[in-house]
């Protein structure tokens, strides 16, 4: 395509032709070939402007404008991973073209993200979080493939204790903790701690709407029996990963004494 952005570093004329699948620019002035890299393509004047005008609309929630600036980042940096996610969330629930956004998680698996890269999901992930909670398992999976760095350890716990929380307490059945799902809480929880999700998930037990708390359904013996072996004993687990601290300490009391109260209530 023709490129009024970007520039030949050889003679500096703006004739030039990019290939974004390719990272190729050719100059149609002087003949120049150079290939760009990501970082290169990301950091190009217009990407960063338009990326920016694409997080602060989306955040706004003014989806038009933000697929627009979107597309203009994907024009030069075509695996641009913000870009690539506001297009798959507009084409999810503005266009209703279902999967979208798995499919983006797909096509980003082998990206390698850059930081402000991570810093724009984060911001996009928090605002539209009540739309997410479907993908949950995918979004852990995204930030702790990419923020592997010890460094990135409390930055990590911070976003997860953000909104895995949230998404615990929008749960409409005790299915989400999925085995899956139970060993990515343990596995987080042995290295970041994510207290304020174990704390989600020990409140849960009282709150979750399969809990016989919610209905006083005691009398309903298997069902009973069912969320305890399910939902309860997994929640334990979690709790049981996290490092030994006063979070660990306290919330351990805690679940021993819903526990045995929960057994003594459903007579198990």
């Amino acid at each position: 395509m023709e490129n009024e952005i970007l520039t030949c570093r050889g003679c500096g004329s703006s004739n030039v032709t990019f290939n974004p699948k390719m990272r190729l620019l050719v100059c149609n002035q002087c003949g120049r070939e150079e290939f760009y890299s990501r970082a290169t393509l990301n950091a190009n004047g217009k990407v960063v402007l338009s990326r920016k005008n694409a997080v602060n609309f989306f955040v706004e929630g003014k989806y038009e404008e933000a697929r627009h600036y979107a597309m203009e980042v994907l024009n030069i940096s075509m695996d641009n991973v913000p870009a690539l996610f506001i297009i798959a969330f507009y084409d999810e629930y503005v266009d209703k073209m279902n999967d979208s956004i798995r499919l983006f998680f797909s096509q980003v698996d082998d990206v390698a993200v850059e930081y402000e890269e991570l810093q724009d999901m984060k911001i996009l992930i928090k605002s539209c979080a009540r739309r997410m909670s479907s993908f949950e398992e995918k979004i852990i999976e995204f930030f702790a493939k990419n923020m592997q760095a010890e460094e990135d350890k409390k930055e990590l716990c911070e976003l997860f204790d953000a909104i895995c929380p949230y998404f615990i307490s929008r749960r409409t059945s005790s299915g989400y903790l999925t085995d899956s799902l139970k060993d990515m809480y343990k596995e987080l929880a042995g290295y970041c701690g994510i207290p304020k999700t174990c704390f989600a998930l020990l409140k849960s037990i009282d709150t979750n709407p399969d809990s016989p708390y919610v209905n006083n359904s005691f009398f309903l013996k298997s069902k009973s029996q069912y969320f305890l072996d399910n939902y309860i004993v997994p929640v334990g687990e979690i709790l049981e990963s996290m490092p030994d601290n006063e979070f660990k300490a306290k919330f351990i009391g805690a679940y021993k004494n819903k526990l045995g109260k929960f057994k003594l209530d459903a007579g198990v």
